[in-house]
This record gives structure tokens, C-alpha cells and sequence, in this order.
């Protein structure tokens, strides 16, 4: 559960970008990324142990970075190419709705689906469309992106992290819905 609300915390890059300019936002994540890209090494490499860390560190995550490291990296390359609305949008999806899912599947999930549960991938959804709807994006765009976006949480694996594949699946369904198709 605290691995979970931790990933909450996550919600300070979108909100620090919805406050202030992209330059602003991304020198915070490029700072972000240095300290982190150093501490995985540390970490991996056995020369940095920290008991909470490591309490907290799932086991595929004990060779390899953990999923703050691709949060950081995520929100880098998704202010980086995408408009701000859409950015900050598809973080706040990665940063609520993916926590959420996670607490809210765990604790009240009974269908198991595709190694998850089928309360977490609908919460995931209907907060993602929430976030949207709250973005003002269109009802159309809402609810396609919200799918893209709970597909991509869902199918993620491993080599591809969920922490970097939502907010840019997100992101460039979002460009897509509203730029291309303007839906």
C-alpha cells in the first residue's frame, strides 16, 4: 500500500508544469532524472542499499531500474514532444488513475483478468476519463484515449515499463484524437 500511495507522489511533475512554463518542468525532471539515473546505478550495482528501498523493491525490479526511474524519464520525453494540456493530462493519468487501479483492484477485486483484476482496469478507465473530461477534452477523445490508455496499463510488460508506456500512449492518442481526427 505505501509503494502505491508513493507512486501518488508522482503528481508533482504534472502539477509543477501545470503551474509554471515547460522550461521550468522539464529542468525539475532533468534534475529528477540525474539524481535517479545515479541512484539506480548505485542501486543495481550493490554499492547503495537502503532498507526502505529495498522493503519496497518488487522482484523484478531488484536488476533493474524501478518504475520511478521510468516515471521521470516518461514525463521527460512527454513534455518534451507533446503540447502542454496533453502532457500534463497523460501524467495525471499515470500519476492518479494507475495508484488508484492498483489499491482499488487489489483490495476490492474478485475477476481476475490478463494477471490483473477487471475492478482495477475499469477504475483506471473511469478515473482516466474523469481526469480528461476535466482537461475539457471532448467526450470522444475522453473515452478513446481512456481505452488506449487502460489497454496500454493492461498489456504492459516487461521490458516496457507501465510507468513509461501510459503517459506516452496517452499523450499521442490525445494528439491524435484531437489534432488529427479532431474528435
Amino acid at each position: 500500500m505505501l509503494r502505491k500511495l508513493l507512486h501518488l507522489s508522482a503528481i508533482i511533475i504534472p502539477v509543477i508544469y501545470l503551474l509554471t512554463d515547460k522550461r521550468t518542468a522539464l529542468l525539475v525532471a532533468t534534475a529528477l532524472l540525474a539524481i535517479l539515473s545515479i541512484f539506480e546505478i548505485l542501486r543495481i550495482g550493490g554499492w547503495l542499499r537502503i532498507g526502505i528501498v529495498r522493503k519496497y523493491t518488487k522482484e523484478g525490479e531488484v536488476k533493474r531500474p524501478l518504475g520511478s526511474f521510468f516515471y521521470v524519464l516518461s514525463a521527460f520525453i512527454t513534455m518534451a514532444v507533446f503540447e502542454k494540456h496533453i502532457a500534463i493530462a497523460s501524467l495525471f493519468i499515470l500519476s492518479i488513475s494507475d495508484p488508484l487501479s492498483s489499491i482499488l483492484g487489489s483490495r476490492f477485486g474478485r475477476i481476475r483478468f490478463l494477471g490483473k483484476t477487471l475492478e482495477g482496469t475499469l477504475t483506471f478507465f473511469f478515473s482516466s476519463m474523469v481526469i480528461l473530461l476535466a482537461f475539457s477534452f471532448g467526450i470522444y477523445s475522453a473515452v478513446a484515449c481512456a481505452v488506449v490508455a487502460s489497454l496500454t496499463e493492461l498489456f504492459s510488460r516487461w521490458p516496457v515499463d507501465d510507468n513509461l508506456s501510459i503517459p506516452l500512449a496517452a499523450a499521442a492518442a490525445l494528439t491524435l484524437f484531437t489534432k488529427v481526427l479532431c474528435i
